[in-house]
């Protein structure tokens, strides 16, 4: 049996010592042979200290202290130290990581401690590969999030304006008129549509027509609350959705603060370049309750307006609009 426990010890892939109080080896295994380069032979019966010089450090001779005249056992990780064994000359001990057991042994009255250690290079470097996958992959993860995030805005807004566009108007007038609902509340829908835009664009080209709409963007948003919203739908038309209001008169009052917004010129590469609205208005639950019906009914008041001369607002009335 004793023999095969030798071997055994031999073959094991980890290293094992034991060593007396004095610190002197007197077990050395196949793996620290192989590891170090030392045979049994010229360790045994040698103090430890000579044979493993980082056991010279006292935080390692206090473990070893505890061990053997303590009983203690106590592990060390290699996340946290150096590795204990040095290997065989001309290879770099810093490439490798060890984690140490250090165990109480006992036999005829006589104290050891058993000294083991576990190669953890390999072990170690797969997780820095792993965790550098997984930093990678959390970099690549936050890309693609930033990605969607920037596609989501862009199909959801104006490229020119920045507004909300058809699609983003489409959705918050959706929750809108469910919000409503729930709350009993009521909103307006604003058709807006800019007087003489295409003589604009006729007279001073599409880049200065451009910073028009620009213009005429930054107005809308500027004269309406927070809680309201703005959208491009296209060309020159624009949508607003006035939330909770509190009866109908409160969207004319809306219209009537746009109008005057739009009083100042827009000045354009030092051209002033006069600019009206004409606005059509429809009043959720009054005037329906379908988003499409809500912006067809504002659209064909607004085009009450156009008719009559332009410049001004009206409210949808189902006699007078139902032939747009």
């Amino acid at each position: 049996m004793d023999n095969l426990v030798i071997q055994a010890l031999g073959k094991i892939n980890m290293g094992i010592l034991i060593i007396d109080r004095q610190l002197k080896v007197i077990l050395w295994n196949g793996w620290l042979e192989r590891f170090t380069g030392k045979s049994k032979e010229e360790v045994i019966g040698r103090n430890l200290l000579e044979v493993c010089p980082r056991f010279k450090l006292n935080m390692y001779q206090n473990i070893l202290q505890n061990a053997l005249y303590q009983g203690q056992s106590r592990f060390c990780s290699s996340a946290l130290h150096k590795a204990f064994i040095l290997p065989k000359e001309n290879e770099d001990e810093h490439f490798y990581k060890q984690n140490m057991h250090v165990e109480p042994l006992y036999e005829n009255g006589r104290n050891y401690a058993m000294i083991q250690i576990s190669d953890m290079t390999n072990t170690s470097t797969r997780v820095y590969k792993l965790k550098n996958l997984i930093k990678e992959l959390d970099v690549e993860y936050n890309k693609v999030k930033i990605s969607e995030k920037i596609s989501k805005h862009l199909s959801m807004h104006d490229s020119l304006t920045g507004l909300p566009n058809r699609r983003a108007f489409n959705e918050r007038l959706i929750w809108a008129i469910n919000h409503a609902e729930r709350s009993e509340g009521r909103l307006a829908v604003l058709f807006v549509d800019t007087d003489g835009f295409k003589q604009i664009n006729d007279t001073y080209g599409h880049e200065v027509g451009d910073q028009v709409l620009v213009e005429t963007a930054k107005r809308l948003k500027e004269n309406i609350r927070s809680t309201d919203s703005v959208a491009r739908l296209s060309g020159d038309e624009f949508s607003i959705i006035l939330n909770q209001l509190n009866d109908d008169h409160d969207a004319e009052v809306v219209c009537e603060k746009l109008g005057t917004a739009f009083i100042a010129p827009i000045e354009v590469s030092s051209n002033f370049i006069h600019l009206s609205l004409s606005i059509g208005i429809s009043v959720y639950p009054r005037h329906g309750e379908e988003p499409a019906e809500l912006l067809r009914y504002a659209d064909q008041a607004m085009y009450r307006i156009k008719k009559n001369g332009k410049s001004g607002y009206a409210m949808y009335d189902s006699q007078r609009d139902q032939y747009g």
